[in-house]
């Protein structure tokens, strides 16, 4: 139930994009149709949660154990761009030489992603914490995998549906992205604690 409860939590009570306004300018500045939105997120979703994972482990492993955790944000950045680029070889090595450029200019805006580090540093402060768990940390993990995949598909989904010919011209182009955003980020805030106590 620990798991269950952290996961929702993660990713609708404290979502890194929409409530902790963390990776917001990456999921604006992504992708403009639906389908581009789909692969950024699943990409992104799943770095996230690696991320996480692994931070978990190397704060349990290394850095609590030693006194070192005033380096945790320079080694979850290191973590976050490894994992990123090794994601991102795997899933370019089934790929033609054009896809195979396309998916590495991505992975490079997946590893200068601040959702990939926001993960594992949540971790870490929930490992601080008494009540930590594996339970616990690796809900957190997924759970912000899959929050920043859904505010990432959303997103693109509704900015696609955005008819640039009803929107006056000073507004168009970033302005409506932005105006959508802090929409979105409001709607995510509004069903705060919802999630967190379906499952207690």
């Amino acid at each position: 139930m620990a798991f269950i409860n952290a996961l929702f939590t993660s990713m609708l009570d404290n979502n890194l994009v929409f409530c902790q306004l963390i990776a917001m300018v990456t999921v604006i500045l992504a992708a403009k149709r639906s389908q581009d939105g789909v692969c950024f997120g699943t990409m992104l979703g799943c770095a996230t949660a690696a991320a996480g994972a692994f931070g978990a482990l190397v704060y349990a492993g290394f850095l609590a154990p030693w006194g070192v955790g005033y380096l945790a944000p320079v080694v979850y950045a290191i973590l976050g761009a490894a994992v990123a680029f090794v994601g991102g070889a795997v899933a370019a090595s089934r790929k033609g030489a054009a896809d195979r450029g396309l998916a590495l200019r991505l992975v490079a805006l997946l590893a200068a992603n601040a959702a990939l580090m926001g993960a594992a540093l949540a971790n870490g402060v929930a490992f601080d914490s008494a009540t930590a768990t594996a339970d616990v940390l690796f809900g957190n993990a997924l759970g912000s995998g899959l929050g920043v995949f859904l505010a990432v598909v959303l997103f693109t989904s509704i900015r696609a549906r955005i008819d640039d010919r009803l929107v006056p011209h000073a507004m168009r182009g970033l302005p409506i992205a932005l105006v959508t955003a802090s929409l979105m980020a409001m709607a995510f805030t509004c069903v705060a604690g919802i999630a967190g106590g379906l499952f207690v």
